[in-house]
């Protein structure tokens, strides 16, 4: 589905991500892993276009999509739920969502998929007129998660979704994400929970330095400890 080749990138001079590449099949769901500052929001931004590369390669079912616009991408579809959330605080729970469907083919089945994002998270039907910026962080991310969903995507990009959340919001999220997965959604997830993340993927990448330290499955990563203490710190 997604095909990545050859990927570097960085900011001005200094480059982030060094010949990276990597695959996402129909239906997968992959997860992303890595330190802090190990690259991994660049490598989302790069594949959503939000950023530029330098050189390199991404295919997204068989059409290139290295030199779209971010706004391309999303019709595309691929759909990010950035790192930290990035909503209109200012914008009830309602215009949020209605402003994530927008897009192409999205804005004629938005009623239909408002309906279907409040049934995976009823806490925002009950919050739909209130602020954004009022929503507790679990709430927020809920809000980010059923946003991008507006937009109709077949691929879901999840940037640190339980960043900052309460265990009990975390669950909540990778319970949502597990039902999204069993309905066929393609899924690629960066996360720093490793023991979540590595319970949840079926495939992972650990990116170290900008570059792509390790790939394989996660249930070998889980229970091989030399591979968790060099790549992952646990």
């Amino acid at each position: 589905m997604l095909e990545l080749t050859g990927l570097y990138a960085g900011y001005g001079d200094l480059e982030v991500l060094r010949d990276v590449s990597l695959t996402i099949g129909q239906g997968e769901i992959v997860g992303l892993l890595g330190a802090n500052n190990a690259g991994k929001t660049t490598l989302v931004n790069c594949i959503s276009r939000i950023i530029p590369w330098q050189r390199g390669v991404c295919k997204f079912e068989g059409r290139d999509i290295s030199r779209l616009a971010p706004h391309e991408v999303t019709e595309c579809g691929i759909s990010q739920v950035p790192e930290g959330r990035q909503l209109f605080p200012a914008m009830t729970v309602w215009e949020n969502l209605m402003m994530g469907g927008f897009p192409g083919k999205a804005r004629t089945q938005r009623a239909k998929t408002i309906e279907y994002v409040f049934g995976l998270f009823p806490r925002l039907l009950e919050r739909r007129t209130q602020l954004a910026g009022t929503l507790s962080g679990g709430e927020q991310q809920m809000l980010a998660i059923g946003r991008a969903l507006m937009s109709g995507p077949r691929l879901l990009v999840l940037d640190e979704p339980s960043l900052g959340l309460s265990p009990r919001f975390v669950q909540t999220i990778f319970e949502a994400m597990a039902a999204l997965h069993r309905e066929g959604l393609t899924i690629l997830l960066v996360e720093q929970n490793l023991n979540v993340a590595l319970k949840s993927v079926q495939r992972c990448y650990v990116l170290e330095r900008g570059e792509v330290a390790i790939s394989g499955r996660a249930e070998d990563m889980r229970h091989d400890p030399a591979v968790r203490k060099a790549y992952l710190g646990n």
